[in-house]
């Protein structure tokens, strides 16, 4: 059975999103990673730009790092707003529209972008299996 994104989107991937967003907002690295499946593939706009299996989203995390300490980043948040999405059994799909603001040495710099998820649902609990920040700007 499919579901597209003309309702609301399932609580359980807004909440998947949701946590995702707020861990990565917070630097509540914990809560990041509990959203993230052991297979899960990250893609992001700094290098090596792909992460993979289980410790992808761990690794990204730890070059995130070292780009904010690089750069002199002070804050990053990241604001979302719901775009497509689709369920199919135990597969979904979703992309939000969001703005990420950056403190970098006393400015701010915004970027905008999209940010596709894949979801998946192994003995009735859904994780990210992707997560991938297109830039727009």
């Amino acid at each position: 059975m499919a579901t597209t994104g003309t309702s609301k989107l399932p609580d359980e991937l807004q909440t998947l999103i949701d946590n995702h967003i707020n861990g990565f907002n917070s630097h509540d690295n914990e809560l990041f990673l509990s959203v993230f499946d052991d297979t899960a593939i990250i893609i992001d706009g700094i290098a090596p730009y792909r992460w993979l299996g289980p410790n992808g989203p761990a690794n990204w995390l730890a070059d995130v790092e070292i780009w904010r300490e690089n750069l002199g980043v002070t804050s990053e948040n990241l604001s979302y707003e719901m775009g497509f999405w689709n369920v199919e059994d135990s597969s979904a799909y979703a992309v939000v529209s969001g703005t990420l603001t950056v403190g970098i040495k006393g400015q701010s710099v915004v970027r905008t972008g999209t940010l596709a998820y894949t979801f998946a649902n192994h003995d009735g609990v859904w994780k990210i299996g992707a997560q991938a920040w297109g830039r727009t700007s």
